[in-house]
């Protein structure tokens, strides 16, 4: 071997050393991300306080997504506002529209919102009462509404946190939160799909509701697409027919999921 050669190999000896000690620096954010990947943890904590770590943690345990909670506060310009929003979302499907997770939220369509819903309000001859009306406010809910009447022993439900005894109901008892999101287009704003309630028309009476298809509706404020498409058969029942004797008759059951 030539002394040339010595040298040169030298050189190149030197020379991958150095390249190896370069790819594997503690400055490469890969490497980084291996060795400590709860490390924008542990930054928000030194940003928002004491606790933020542990609760970003829960949230993981109870199946928020890591990747999209951290690209979510990598985007974001206002994380303490975030964070709020976070802590105040009335479910784990709530804090998922904050954090844009549409795989993770059953029953949307990734596309454009457009609005299809009724354009006014409705009111039925035959009932001539204003109490009884769909209120254009209602209405925008529907593709379609018809009064319809609904004999006794005719079962009702509706999936909810909140009032039992509210106004949308369907005639099936849905089977996933899925069919709730998307086929009867409730924001997870609105709902914490938490309970299922009942109500059975009693015997020699009737309900009166208005019926139709759920129009679509965006998935939350300002958010288009992806939306809400609803679809499903829908039942709107005035406030002046959920009196006491309606609230009383209200059970609750177990959910289908």
């Amino acid at each position: 071997m030539t002394r040339f050669t010595q040298k040169m190999m030298l050189i190149l000896l030197i020379f991958t050393s150095q390249l190896v000690i370069n790819c594997s620096s503690d400055n490469d954010p890969i490497n980084e991300e291996i060795e400590n990947p709860t490390g924008w943890m542990d930054d928000l904590e030194r940003s928002l306080g004491t606790g933020t770590k542990a609760k970003l943690n829960n949230w993981v345990e109870k199946g928020l997504d890591n990747t999209k909670l951290k690209e979510a506060f990598s985007k974001t310009s206002d994380k303490a506002c975030l964070m709020t929003k976070l802590e105040t979302a009335i479910s784990i499907y709530h804090q998922r529209v904050h954090i844009e997770d549409w795989n993770n939220i059953p029953g949307i369509a990734k596309s454009d919102y457009k609005s299809n819903g009724l354009l006014a309000g409705i009111n039925h001859p035959d009932w001539n009462d204003p109490a009884l009306d769909l209120p254009a406010i209602e209405a925008a809910n529907f593709v379609d509404a018809t009064a319809t009447v609904l004999p006794s022993g005719t079962k009702i439900y509706r999936v909810t946190g909140g009032n039992p005894a509210g106004g949308y109901w369907t005639k099936e008892k849905p089977k996933s939160v899925g069919a709730v999101i998307g086929g009867t287009a409730v924001q997870p704003a609105w709902n914490d799909f938490s309970k299922c309630y009942e109500y059975e028309v009693p015997q020699k009476q009737t309900l009166k509701v208005w019926q139709g298809i759920t129009a679509k509706q965006p998935i939350a404020a300002g958010v288009i697409n992806p939306h809400l498409p609803g679809g499903e058969l829908q039942l709107f029942i005035p406030p002046a027919v959920r009196d006491d004797a309606f609230k009383k008759l209200v059970i609750q059951i177990p959910l289908s999921w």
